[in-house]
C-alpha cells in the first residue's frame, strides 16, 4: 500500500517532535544552555572567568569569585541600590561590559588579595578593692610602639590597591594622572594596578612616575 506524501510527511513530524519533548520531559536533554541535562542550574567556575555568560546574576558572579557586590558595583560606576539578581547582560554600557568584567574578576584573581587582620581585643584588667571588691579597671592597648627595625609606610605611598580617587585626593591634577598613563582617566575608583596591567603597561613604570608627582606636593 502506498502512504500518500502529505501523511508521510506528518508522520515524521510527529516522530521528530515527540523525541524532542519526551527528552525534555525526562530532563536529559536541554536547549536553554541555563541548566545541565540534569537539571542542575548552570553556574560560573571559580576557576575560569570564561565560564562567565551574560544572562548570569550579579549575585552568582559575587559568590561564585568571592567578591563583594559592592566591589563590583564600584569598580564599574554602577548605581549602588542594583540589585543582586540583575543579569550582568542587562547593565551593559561603555564602562562595563561581560568581557570588562571578566577581565577585572582574572586580574583579582592573579594579584594577591589584601588580608584582613582582625584588631586586638581590649585588654581588661580587674582590680578588686580592699574596701568595696567591685572597682573594675579596663585598659585598652590602642596603639602599638613600632620595633626599631619596622618600616612605616607614608601616608602618601602608591601600593598595589591604590585608586585614581586617592591620587585625586592627595591633589594631583587630572591632566597629569592622565599624561602618566597615556589615556582618559578611568572610573575613579579603579585601582591603579588592575588598570595598568589591563592596558599591557609596567605598574612599577607607572607608579615611579605618579609617586614623583605626589612627592612633589608633599
Amino acid at each position: 500500500m502506498r502512504i500518500p506524501p502529505i501523511l508521510f510527511g506528518s508522520i515524521v513530524l510527529v516522530l521528530f517532535l515527540g523525541t524532542i519533548f519526551g527528552f525534555q520531559a525526562a530532563g536529559i536533554w536541554s536547549i536553554s544552555g541555563k541548566i545541565t541535562g540534569d537539571g542542575q542550574a548552570v553556574l560560573p567556575s571559580a576557576g575560569d572567568v570564561n565560564t562567565i555568560k551574560g544572562w548570569m546574576t550579579l549575585e552568582q558572579i559575587s559568590i561564585a569569585y568571592n567578591v563583594p557586590l559592592d566591589d563590583i558595583l564600584m569598580q564599574f560606576s554602577l548605581p549602588g541600590d542594583t540589585p543582586a539578581s540583575t543579569a550582568i547582560k542587562d547593565l551593559e554600557s561603555d564602562a562595563f561590559s561581560v568581557t570588562n568584567l571578566r577581565t577585572w574578576l582574572e586580574s583579582r584573581m592573579q594579584s594577591p588579595q589584601p588580608e584582613v587582620t582582625v584588631p586586638p581585643s581590649p585588654q581588661v584588667t580587674l582590680l578588686t578593692s580592699k574596701a568595696t571588691e567591685t572597682a573594675v579597671v579596663t585598659s585598652i592597648e590602642t596603639t602599638a610602639t613600632p620595633l626599631p627595625t619596622q618600616h612605616i609606610a607614608s601616608e602618601k605611598t602608591i601600593s598595589g590597591k591604590t585608586t585614581f580617587q586617592e591620587l585625586l585626593d592627595w591633589g594631583v591634577e587630572l591632566e597629569t594622572i592622565q599624561q602618566v598613563i597615556g589615556a582618559d582617566l578611568p572610573a575613579p575608583a579603579t585601582v591603579i594596578k588592575d588598570y595598568v596591567t589591563q592596558k599591557g603597561l609596567q605598574f612599577s613604570t607607572v607608579k615611579t612616575a605618579l609617586q614623583a608627582e605626589v612627592d612633589q606636593l608633599k
